[in-house]
């Protein structure tokens, strides 16, 4: 039951760091590139034997969603998926609980009679406490022949019920939110067809 718990968790993790996408606030990025690094010099890219995403020793449906995104916008830029590349894609999901809230008058407008005699009043607070998961998915790209990073970007939202219940459009659409900040664009689709 634990181990199902963790890959419940991961999937959440992998949506949540993207999955954005379905919440009514779009995730934060945060991309950092290494100085002086020329990424038109390579060529070919492939991912990391054993990414966090499958810690309990196999191929989680999260590391193929992520995969697979990332296979797109690669490929999209002009890399080439290769057995022993100029790139190592790594990448990692997290999530944790937070607690958010707010409180304030409740703004409750009262005219009676008191001990000193007639008035009007404002009274009422108000407490709007939740909990919720916030998840967070980085994509790290490193030189293979150095072994040092050269880029990551990071993706940081909310995850809901939706992205729980279906995460793949929200991992598709936080590795492309992520990839919009990589160094090296890929060429607009074509609107004509």
């Amino acid at each position: 039951m634990v181990e199902r718990n963790n890959v419940r968790r991961l999937v959440a993790l992998g949506l949540a760091a993207l999955g954005f996408a379905g919440c009514q606030t779009r995730p934060e990025i945060h991309t950092q590139a290494a100085p002086d690094v020329n990424f038109a010099g390579y060529h070919t890219y492939g991912f990391i034997a054993k990414p966090s995403t499958d810690r309990a020793g196999y191929t989680t449906l999260t590391t193929r969603s992520i995969e697979t995104s990332v296979n797109r916008e690669m490929q999209a830029r002009g890399y080439t998926l290769a057995d022993n590349p100029d790139l190592i894609i790594n990448f990692s999901v997290a999530t944790k609980d937070k607690i958010e809230g707010s409180t304030g008058p409740d703004f409750a407008l009262g005219y009676g009679r008191g001990r000193w005699g007639w008035g009007w009043g404002v009274g009422g607070y108000y407490n709007d406490i939740r909990t919720v998961t916030e998840g967070s998915l980085t994509v790290d790209v490193v030189d293979h022949g150095r072994n040092e990073l050269v880029w990551s970007g990071t993706a940081v939202g909310q995850i809901g019920k939706k992205e729980l219940d279906n995460p793949n459009p929200a991992i598709d659409a936080g590795v492309t939110e992520i990839f919009r900040r990589y160094p090296i664009k890929a060429p607009a689709a074509d609107s004509s067809h």
